[in-house]
Parts: structure tokens; C-alpha cells; sequence
């Protein structure tokens, strides 16, 4: 009778280290996937860190070319899709505008093609001064190399050549009107073929 009890008693602690362990390996293995996803986000996040007016201007989708808009989507979606403030409709493009409240704001404009399908994308950033060109400069500097690769310098343009696109960022500040031009093409093109 004692055997069996001390046989028992063995097979309980037995089971019980066996369910303790496991336990703990998927308290391990957890805490691994947790660790994981919180370097992935802080990757991510050290990787593009955006302004407000900036995760406003570029949107939350950082698959597609600019906002949730792809070259050759059909404009059809982009009405659907687009979420800034329609101003204009006609024959050759399709107009958002983005107001900020600094006084600021950005134009979008998605053009069509015959197909009726997105062929360009120009912004146009009518900013307050000369440092505010600065800034929004430079944090669309490092966010389209962040998506584009390193950029390069074309007759006072700065140019990324990215697989699925082109997208090339001008200061146009004249005077006292301060701006940028930022347009994305497809692949291969340039500003000067398409004029």
C-alpha cells in the first residue's frame, strides 16, 4: 500500500512538472512573439516616424504609391477610396484638397488616361514660409527614400527611381508663395517625357 502511494505520489509530481513546464514554454513562447512584434513596430516606427501633417498628407497605406491610390488604378476606385475633399472632376484629372490648420493645405490631383485609369500624381504643398518648406522637405525626403530607395538630384529636382514608380519633389516657392510639387509617375518615365 505504501508503494502504491509513493507511486502515486511519484506519477502526480510527475504530471505536474510536466503541465508546470509546459506552461512555462508557452509563457516563453509568447513572450518571444510579443518581443518580436514590439521590435517590428519600433522598427517600423524608427523607420518613418510622420508628422501629423504628414501621416495626413501620405495616409495610413504604405503599400500603395501615394495614399491608398496605385498607378493604374481606374479613377473609379480612387473616387471610392480617397477620403480628402473633392474639388474638382473633369476630363483629364480628378482634384482632393487637404486643409490644415496651420493655414496650409495640399492639392492632390490624380490624372486619367484614356482608360480611365490613374496615369500620374502630382501634389502641390502651398506652405507658410521658408522653414515650413524646410521641414515638410525634409520629411518627405526620408519618407519617399524610406519607400523609393536613395534618391538623386536632376536640374534642382530631387528624383526616386522606384520599382513600381518615379516620384520627384521640387521647391516652387517664388517670392513670398511658398511650396513644393511632388509627383509620382510610372516606372521608366520622367517629367521631361512627359511634357
Amino acid at each position: 500500500m505504501l508503494h502504491q502511494k509513493s507511486t502515486l505520489a511519484s506519477l502526480l509530481i510527475a504530471m505536474l512538472c510536466f503541465v508546470a513546464c509546459r506552461s512555462e514554454q508557452k509563457s516563453e513562447n509568447t513572450a518571444m512573439q510579443d518581443s518580436a512584434q514590439t521590435a517590428g513596430i519600433q522598427a517600423s516606427a524608427n523607420a518613418a516616424p510622420l508628422s501629423n501633417r504628414m501621416a495626413r498628407l501620405m495616409g495610413a497605406d504604405n503599400e500603395a504609391t501615394f495614399r491608398t491610390v496605385n498607378l493604374g488604378d481606374p479613377i473609379a476606385e480612387v473616387k471610392a477610396k480617397e477620403k480628402a475633399e473633392l474639388f474638382e472632376d473633369d476630363a483629364n484629372h480628378v482634384g482632393y484638397t487637404i486643409e490644415y490648420s496651420t493655414l496650409e493645405s495640399a492639392d492632390i490631383l490624380y490624372y486619367r488616361d484614356k482608360q480611365q485609369k490613374v496615369n500620374k500624381i502630382e501634389v502641390d504643398l502651398y506652405l507658410n514660409n521658408r522653414q515650413s518648406v524646410t521641414e515638410f522637405s525634409k520629411e518627405l525626403t526620408a519618407y519617399l527614400s524610406g519607400r523609393f530607395g536613395k534618391e538623386s538630384q536632376q536640374n534642382g529636382v530631387t528624383v526616386w527611381n522606384g520599382r513600381d514608380a518615379v516620384a520627384s519633389l521640387k521647391d516652387v516657392s517664388k517670392g513670398k508663395d511658398f511650396g513644393l510639387k511632388l509627383t509620382f509617375l510610372p516606372a521608366g518615365e520622367t517629367l521631361a517625357t512627359r511634357k
